[in-house]
């Protein structure tokens, strides 16, 4: 989950067994951040969530993506979250909107054969 002020870009987040937070940047860079929290949500009841924020930079988009997008029989998470990184980092520094930023990523994927349980959301400040 994150909560994202988009005047000044301060995100606080937490997860709860999801694959890490893309940051892609338009300089063409980007990397994971791995975001604290507890287990997979409803597993086990009162469970407190550790949150982190942190401020985005400008010119950075971050970038939710579920395991069938970045994992699979023939490609480890942390490559594929390289792989998905890579993707749309070039694709904002191309100047693409947030809809043809997540559909880059999708091509990736489906170049390798993964789609399974999919979902990418592109949060691009203006």
């Amino acid at each position: 989950m994150l909560y994202i002020d988009p005047r000044e870009g301060q995100v606080t987040g937490a997860g709860a067994g999801h694959v890490p937070l893309l940051c892609a940047r338009e300089n063409g860079s980007s990397d994971i951040r791995e975001l604290p929290g507890g287990p997979v949500l409803g597993v086990l009841p009162g469970t407190d969530y550790l949150e982190e924020s942190f401020r985005l930079g400008e010119g950075t988009a971050p970038v939710m993506v579920t395991d069938g997008v970045v994992e699979g029989p023939g490609l480890r998470l942390d490559a594929g979250l390289e792989r998905a990184g890579t993707q749309a980092a070039q694709a904002l520094h191309d100047g693409l909107n947030a809809e043809a930023i997540a559909d880059r990523i999708l091509d990736a994927a489906v170049a390798v054969d993964l789609l399974d349980n999919v979902a990418v959301l592109v949060i691009k400040r203006t």
